[in-house]
């Protein structure tokens, strides 16, 4: 297991190092509509949400970032804390090298037992058994479980999988097989609606577009084996809007939405709900202010973020989140390009 440790050490290292120089602006096409007679009183505004079952108290998520080494277990338990101070949803990094190595179990359990009431995801490859998907959940009591696709990292990775067959049914089969809510998740390529609508057959209620603007696993594995680097593939994938746009326009009636890839701010968060998101995950930006400015730079960050996000709604005249998807916006540039290239048509309002 000692690869599997020294990976997930290099994705940090190399997570830190380019989130260092990343311009997080992948929301820069969007404008929220100003609300020049808004009556809104900021004191009583509703963040609250939920993604079918789960009842979250704000719509802010720690996204899944790391585990399986003894540091991570420092990151881990600290974010946990956070997360119960804040009460906000988090999910916790891949377990698979968890079943592989029970002494990596630690480094995810340490999650919940700070925060044993919280809200936790488990997370897990789409390629797992059912049977390792139901260790995943129990190893952290988990309220859902992620299972994230990967597919141009696993294609990079040196010692990646190469072999995607039978993807779609394995979806299907860990659906219907766990008891808990099952998030599909992309990890920074993002998400079309065909594929979209294919997870929703499969009985996904769900899913995280995981889009392209944050952390770049493309990136980061070129760095880890430069002798091979494929650095003409980085950048690749979906906008984390346009895949939001594509898949709330295909299964958005039916499917729950979180946002990921690339936010950094309240108004990220704000667009991303307007646009019609039901929550959103911060990963690359929270992992950054930790490791960099400890649990009282993170604390101030993620206070700062649900302050924006606040401040955005009173300013367009919303009082919870129903409201702000209703408030128009106005969407330019490559966005307006890409979605009008699609034929995908943006609800009036």
């Amino acid at each position: 297991m000692a690869n599997s440790s020294k990976r997930k050490k290099e994705h940090i290292r190399y997570s830190l190092m380019l989130e260092k120089k990343l311009k997080r602006n992948v929301f820069s096409d969007i404008t929220l509509l100003h609300n020049c007679l808004s009556e809104v009183n900021l004191d009583e505004i509703d963040i609250s949400t939920q993604l079918k079952s789960l009842k979250l108290d704000k719509p802010i998520i720690i996204n899944a970032i790391t585990g399986g080494f003894s540091f991570a277990r420092t990151i881990n338990r600290e974010l946990a804390k956070v997360a119960r101070e804040l009460s906000l949803a988090m999910a916790v990094g891949s377990q698979r090298i968890a079943l592989k190595d029970k002494s990596a179990q630690e480094s995810f359990k340490v999650v919940r037992e700070e925060n044993p009431e919280g809200l936790i995801f488990a997370n897990i490859g789409a390629d797992a058994s059912l049977e390792e998907v139901l260790q995943v959940i129990e190893m952290i009591d988990a309220d859902a479980v992620q299972i994230h696709l990967n597919t141009p990292q696993e294609i990079v990775m040196a010692e990646g999988r190469k072999n995607f067959a039978g993807t779609i049914e394995n979806i299907r089969r860990i659906v219907s097989g766990v008891k808990v809510p099952v998030i599909v998740k992309e990890v920074g390529f993002g998400m079309a609606k065909e594929e979209a609508r294919i997870l929703a057959d499969c009985g996904v209620e769900i899913v995280d577009v995981g889009g392209a603007g944050g952390t770049d696993f493309i990136a980061i594995e070129n760095l880890r084996n430069r002798k091979n680097a494929v650095t003409n593939l980085e950048g690749w994938g979906i906008p984390t809007p346009i895949s939001l746009i594509e898949v709330i326009s295909e299964v958005g009636d039916s499917v729950d939405i979180i946002a990921s890839g690339g936010l950094k701010t309240g108004l990220d968060v704000a667009k991303s709900l307007a646009l019609g998101a039901k929550a959103a995950g911060l990963a690359g930006s929270v992992l950054y202010k930790l490791i960099k400015g400890g649990p009282a730079a993170l604390r101030k960050y993620l206070i700062q973020v649900e302050r924006e996000l606040r401040y955005s709604m009173a300013m367009v005249g919303a009082k919870n989140l129903s409201e702000l998807r209703k408030r128009p916006l106005i969407i330019q540039g490559r966005t307006y390009n890409w979605i009008k290239f699609r034929g995908i048509k943006i609800k009036s309002r």
